[in-house]
């Protein structure tokens, strides 16, 4: 066979010792003892299927000062990342079969790592011919986005999504229920952006959802209460990292640092997320990765809500590890299972027929630091444990803690 990787195997909940063998691309044998043209012996380090990242703002095209395809796949990649979904409110937004098709010749032979791209839905989408293109559709609840669907098409809109076999990402804040006010911290955008703007729109969506079945992924979930009613529903979830480790109360270099939508939420809310997420929770860890500039992060009336963390999120999950407030196993279910299965990607665990994604982790904690084009991070101040070596597909794209892949080496999976 053409690869071999030896060391402390994460399979099934456990780790055993053994070689993973690789041809093409793809696992084809687990045993104790293999051989092949490369064999890459780790020894005692952790061999761990490689993340898998639903949720990134890449930015390209449109805003390529603030990160660009091959950047931000690369930035993924230090971070353990081998494949990423790409939103799709560029500028401009990639709303209709045309603008993907423009999205798919920029970008393609950037990336380092494989991705999918999502597609922008407004209430005059083509879906069918943009369901060719893209792997997922994302759509807003919220007016002040090209990509919002008023309730009296939902339906429809719906349905059209559940006939081309493609799911809806739906980013779930009431508008009905936001203020407009300024903002000028990080309390106040919460006030104006309340839990129950979330709730009420995952209940309106879910119930508008029950007649027709498409298939649902609510995005960046912030409060535990959304978790509860989402519970038995049939529709997958995201959480971000950022939701979980930040409150109103954090401290930043600059408070804007932390202005994201939905917002952050208050100590107490942040603290029954995190042990939902804990204890029970089936959903997905994504990053929401949306980074901005750092003047613009200056003046928080000013400052576009988003932050970085495509780098970050599976770093700062494996430190949570180490200080045993998470499992691997858990980290493995949010990280790798849950997205491969929900999106219907082959990867995510280390099994004969899986593409051979795989990191090596000898849990050495490190300063969090950025590996986006934009250049900061708001976890400056926290440790992770990133990946020592990285390979997609069999190749090795990060060596030692260093970058070794390169453009044009990640595929689209459509």
């Amino acid at each position: 066979m053409d690869i071999v990787i030896e060391g402390n195997l994460f399979i099934d909940g456990e780790i055993k010792k053994g070689c993973v063998g690789i041809d093409e691309g793809r696992i084809v044998s687990i045993k104790k003892i293999l051989e092949g043209e490369s064999h890459f012996d780790f020894g005692e380090k952790l061999i761990f299927p490689a993340g898998l990242d639903v949720h990134v703002h890449f930015r390209e095209p449109g805003q390529t000062e603030k990160e660009d395809f091959f950047t931000g796949t690369r930035a993924a990649a230090m971070g353990g990342i081998t494949f990423v979904m790409d939103m799709p409110n560029n500028k401009p937004p990639a709303m209709d079969s045309d603008a993907l098709e423009r999205k798919i010749k920029t970008v393609k032979n950037k990336a380092c790592i494989d991705f999918a791209l999502y597609g922008g839905i407004g209430e005059d989408s083509d879906i069918p011919a943009m369901a060719q293109k893209c792997k997922a559709f994302k759509m807003y609840l919220s007016g002040d986005n090209e990509m919002f669907v008023p309730i009296g098409k939902m339906e429809y809109v719906l349905q059209k999504v559940k006939e081309s076999g493609r799911i809806l990402a739906v980013h779930a804040e009431s508008p009905d229920c936001i203020k407009r006010n300024e903002a000028r911290n990080l309390s106040e955008h919460e006030r104006n952006r309340p839990v129950r703007c979330e709730i009420e729109e995952i209940k309106k969506i879910m119930e508008i959802n029950r007649g027709v079945g498409t298939k649902i992924h609510i995005c960046h979930v912030s409060s535990s209460r959304s978790i509860d009613v989402l519970k038995g529903s049939g529709a997958s979830m995201g959480v971000t990292p950022h939701h979980i480790f930040f409150s109103t109360s954090s401290k930043f270099r600059y408070e804007a640092m932390g202005k994201v939508n939905p917002p952050l939420r208050h100590e107490e809310e942040r603290m029954k997320l995190f042990e939902s997420v804990r204890h029970g929770f089936d959903g997905i860890i994504e990053s929401d990765h949306a980074p901005h500039l750092l003047d613009e992060k200056e003046n928080f009336l000013t400052a576009p809500s988003g932050m970085p963390g495509v780098d970050t999120s599976l770093p700062l999950m494996m430190e949570e590890v180490k200080r045993e407030r998470m499992s691997l196993s858990m980290v493995h279910r949010m990280m790798c299972v849950n997205p491969a299965r929900t999106f219907g990607i082959n990867k995510g665990a280390i099994e004969a027929g899986r593409d051979a994604d795989l990191l090596v982790i000898d849990f050495r904690e490190s300063e969090i630091k950025s590996y986006s084009k934009c250049g900061w991070s708001a976890y400056e101040k926290r440790k992770g444990i990133y990946p020592s070596h990285v390979f997609l597909r069999g190749e090795m794209i990060v060596e030692n803690g260093e970058f070794a892949g390169g453009e044009g080496m990640g595929e689209m999976i459509s």
